[in-house]
């Protein structure tokens, strides 16, 4: 045989051998996906690599990312990354605008959260909370003297209220005794007196002649009302019995009308005084106008970073919580294998071809070389 012509076969059958068995090689990376019997006798080499470890891949690939790709530090430097932080107050912030923006009633936003907003429903809510809070409040103040709950400013104004009352007693008796009617009975008064005195009523009757005792002690009676000295008694017995109240424990003057009573009627009455109709028909948009500003440039940027701070310390341990390996474990478990090797043939289809060559290659070499060492020996 020729020589030339026996190198040349020699080196198409290497190549073809060389060619041939990188790609076996690499399709045995995927296929088959299953072990196949002959009966009993299982082929071997089948299934193929990434079938057969399959499972230890899942493990090992749960292993490098949470220990070396998802590692809690850098998760950590991502978070505190002022890129990331601008990033996420930008968003937040154009969402809250966009939130904030929106013409939706209170009522409806509400309702689709699955908030019953009927005016009765509310008024009722608001007074079960009222009354709560009264009585939550007041079991911290019940046993307590009333002065001690008043400010100073508030003593001064009960001082001042003193005074004027008083002031406004001397000068509603003054004008009750002016009048015809305050004049009446002070007279009938002094005259049912000395009616009951029996003898001595009389004798006294008889000593003031014409004129009655009525006449003469109604004058002095209305000159008496009328007197500064007369003020002053009534600021100071007025006084005397404020202080004396003051000294008391709250506990005693709720008694007076019970506490569930001032807790309910309280709690009505605020209740009863907020236009809850009208709040509920006010937009979002309504509600939030005075303050959006404040919300978007300094209240949000705010809770981003300290959302972001608090997330940073405790990524360890929500990292753990989820599990993450197992996660990765279980999706690699689950995966397609022949969605997984389209996958990596997508990706490395030109290098596994240049291996395919390489393989080509490296086997027309070796029957060149072969064809030589043939020829040579020959």
């Amino acid at each position: 045989m020729n020589s030339f012509v026996l190198i040349l076969i020699m080196i198409g059958l290497g190549a073809i051998i060389g060619g041939v068995t990188n790609s076996l090689a690499i399709k045995m990376l995927f296929r088959p996906y299953r072990p196949i019997y002959l009966g009993k006798f299982k082929l071997p080499l089948t299934p193929g690599l990434i079938p057969k470890r399959q499972e230890e891949l899942a493990q090992q690939l749960g292993k490098m990312v949470v220990e070396h790709l998802l590692t809690a530090d850098g998760l950590r430097r991502k978070l505190e990354g002022p890129v990331f932080q601008n990033q996420m107050t930008t968003w937040a912030q154009n969402e809250a605008g966009k939130l904030m923006e929106k013409p939706t009633a209170l009522h409806q936003v509400l309702e689709r959260v699955g908030v019953n907003t009927s005016a009765g429903d509310v008024e009722s809510r608001l007074v079960d909370w009222i009354e709560k809070r009264y009585h939550h409040v007041m079991n911290d103040y019940r046993d307590q003297p009333l002065k001690d709950l008043l400010s100073d400013e508030w003593k001064v104004k009960v001082d001042e209220g003193t005074d004027q009352a008083a002031t406004y007693i001397q000068s509603s008796v003054t004008d009750y005794l002016k009048s015809a009617e305050g004049k009446e009975k002070v007279v009938n008064l002094i005259e049912n007196y000395l009616e009951n005195q029996g003898f001595f009523g009389s004798m006294i009757s008889s000593f003031m002649g014409s004129e009655s005792l009525a006449d003469r002690v109604y004058p002095a009676i209305l000159t008496y009302v009328q007197k500064a000295e007369t003020n002053e008694w009534l600021k100071d017995m007025l006084h005397t019995e404020i202080r004396k109240m003051m000294e008391q424990p709250v506990r005693v003057f709720e008694d007076k009308i019970g506490p569930d009573t001032i807790g309910h009627i309280l709690a009505e009455s605020v209740a009863k005084s907020m236009p809850i109709e009208e709040w509920m028909e006010r937009s979002v948009k309504d509600w939030t106008k005075p303050f959006q500003d404040k919300v978007i440039q300094e209240f949000v940027p705010m809770l981003v970073v300290k959302g972001i701070g608090w997330l940073s310390d405790q990524i360890e341990g929500l990292m753990e919580s989820m599990h993450l390996s197992e996660i990765v474990q279980e999706e690699v478990n689950a995966f397609q294998l022949d969605r997984l090797e389209d996958m990596v043939l997508g990706i490395s289809r030109r290098e596994f071809k240049m291996i395919t060559y390489l393989g080509a290659l490296l086997g027309g070499a070796i029957g060149l070389l072969q064809g030589m060492i043939v020829i040579l020996l020959g």
